[in-house]
């Protein structure tokens, strides 16, 4: 049983880029492995023996999803799932988005 009473923590995201990403967030303290499961992208960061490693790491995923302007993304713990949700979403950074011209 690993820290806190979890196994693993595993972040689901569709854009493969956008996985590698989160995986180089994590990389300089944490362990971090990118598999595709069904066409889905998923980031496992490796869990620290420190009591406290869970909640860590999802703070550190928080603050990325926040400043990737995601707004949310899946993740599954012990075989349940879950939403982390931070900030906003921009738009603008979707994949083939477009502003209308004002005016």
């Amino acid at each position: 049983m690993g820290v806190a009473g979890h196994d693993a923590i595993h972040f689901e995201l569709a854009d493969f880029l956008v996985a590698v990403r989160l995986a180089r967030r994590l990389s300089p303290t944490w362990q971090v492995m990118i598999e595709s499961r069904d066409g889905i992208n998923v980031v496992t960061p490796l869990l620290r023996p420190q009591p406290d490693d869970f909640a860590v790491v999802l703070r550190a995923v928080e603050r990325w999803i926040e400043e990737e302007s995601l707004l949310a993304i899946r993740y599954e713990i012990d075989g349940r799932n879950y939403v982390l949700q931070a900030g906003g979403a921009d738009w603008t950074k979707a994949p083939g988005a477009r502003i209308a011209p004002t005016g």
